[in-house]
């Protein structure tokens, strides 16, 4: 319940506004018993010095006797300096235990007047000693100072001196409880803001872990969506990459049988014609030049179902068309093509896929590189994939930041990938650049 009540104190608005007032409320305690157990203890302190001068004044009235006693016995004027000094010394130390007394115990709880009186009536009965001494009365003030007056006197200062020191005693114990009670607040007080912080650290720690699992399960969510988008896309790449090639063979049929045919059956009428007796060597130099122009329509035929759909791939195999194929872009780009191939397991599908990639490839050269050396190589690695690179030696570009030709690459990319291969273009201004595709092998059934 308690947990609950927090966690829910935790999520509204007032939590900062309750955590200051902790931590007000922390610093008010704190600085509160401070300063109650510093005035205990500087009253305590204070106490025991009034205490120790009570117990000196005591003393100076026990060294005012002894010298008033000499005095007595001796008549010396040495001695009689002696009482003189120890009474002052006696007013002296009585006026500062009194303060001392009087600033501490406020209330008056402290029975002071006793002991001031019966201090005065020492004095004043060892004055009365001396005064009898100089009188020449010495001997009745020997029976005065052994008397039973004297005996009672020195019996009731110090009864009051006694219930001077409890009153101390008692009022310096109720400083030490009230010591003891601001140090047990402070220890209660700081127990309670401790585990408060602690509950609440641990509710904190509670909420990151809760966020951190969340999160990773997000971005696990998102990465399976991701995952499964790429997936969608790169099955719709390659659906559309079959459409397009499957539409490009059909329109390669249909130039090749349809229009290969009328064409054909045009150039035979035209051998019929000039076979035609009589004709006007006007008309033969017409049919001659009309034949020429259909022999380059039918070249310009051979060329685009070419291009749609290599013919040579099903009929020769990969090596021999990509090798006429780097024959025909050496002779227009009118750049030496350096070619090393090696025949590779790969499906029937990836060829034309590594066909398309190298003619791309070699397209994209003869538009932008601008260079004087091409080279293809094909070849299986090591690793059991097959590698298609084509280098030149042009000027290059930057591939971050590359326009031109962006969706030709971004298409190649799909199709190699479709294939479960890798494509990796690398480039720098006046570098060159490099077209690189790994392809799975594919081993042949027995």
């Amino acid at each position: 319940m308690l947990k609950r009540l927090i966690e829910t104190a935790a999520r509204t608005r007032f939590l900062l506004p309750v955590v200051i007032s902790f931590a007000i409320l922390g610093i008010t305690i704190t600085e509160s018993t401070y300063r109650r157990a510093k005035y205990t203890l500087d009253g305590g302190i204070a106490l025991t010095d009034a205490r120790i001068r009570s117990a000196a004044l005591l003393q100076a009235l026990t060294d005012h006797e002894v010298a008033s006693r000499v005095f007595l016995i001796t008549g010396e004027p040495a001695a009689a300096e002696a009482q003189r000094q120890t009474e002052a010394a006696v007013r002296r130390i009585q006026q500062q235990a009194f303060d001392l007394v009087q600033q501490l115990d406020t209330a008056g709880t402290i029975p002071m007047d006793g002991v001031r009186g019966g201090i005065e009536a020492q004095l004043a009965r060892f004055e009365s000693w001396r005064q009898l001494v100089e009188q020449g009365q010495r001997t009745q003030a020997l029976r005065q100072s052994v008397g039973d007056e004297s005996r009672r006197q020195r019996a009731v200062l110090r009864d009051e001196f006694e219930s001077v020191l409890r009153g101390a005693a008692d009022l310096q114990q109720g400083h030490r409880v009230s010591l003891y009670d601001a140090l047990m607040l402070n220890r209660v007080a700081m127990h309670a803001l401790m585990m408060l912080a602690i509950l609440a650290t641990l509710l904190f720690a509670r909420s990151l872990r809760e966020v951190d699992e969340h999160k990773a399960q997000e971005q696990a969510r998102l990465a399976a969506l991701v995952d499964e988008r790429t997936k969608r896309l790169r099955e719709l790449a390659g659906h559309l990459v079959t459409a397009r090639e499957d539409e490009r063979a059909r329109l390669a049929r249909e130039l090749h049988d349809e229009m290969g045919g009328l064409l054909t059956a045009m150039k035979l009428e035209f051998a019929r014609l000039r076979r035609v007796p009589d004709t006007p060597d006007v008309v033969k130099l017409r049919l001659a030049a009309i034949d020429s122009r259909l022999n380059e329509g039918i070249a310009l035929k051979r060329r685009i179902v070419e291009n749609l759909r290599p013919s040579a791939l099903d009929q020769l195999g990969l090596v021999a068309s990509l090798d006429m194929l780097c024959s025909d872009v050496a002779t227009n780009l009118g750049v030496p093509v350096v070619t090393r191939f090696k025949e590779s397991r790969v499906a029937k599908e990836a060829e034309l896929t590594i066909y398309r990639l190298v003619q791309e490839s070699l397209t994209n050269i003869s538009k932008y590189a601008h260079c004087s050396r091409v080279t293809v190589t094909m070849h299986e690695l090591a690793s059991g994939r097959v590698q298609v690179l084509v280098h030149d030696d042009g000027r290059g570009f930057d591939t971050a930041s590359a326009q031109f030709g962006r969706h030709g690459l971004i298409g190649m990319r799909f199709r190699v990938e479709s294939h479960g291969g890798t494509l990796t273009i690398t480039s720098a201004p006046g570098s060159g650049t490099s077209v690189s595709a790994e392809l799975p092998v594919v081993h042949s059934e027995a």
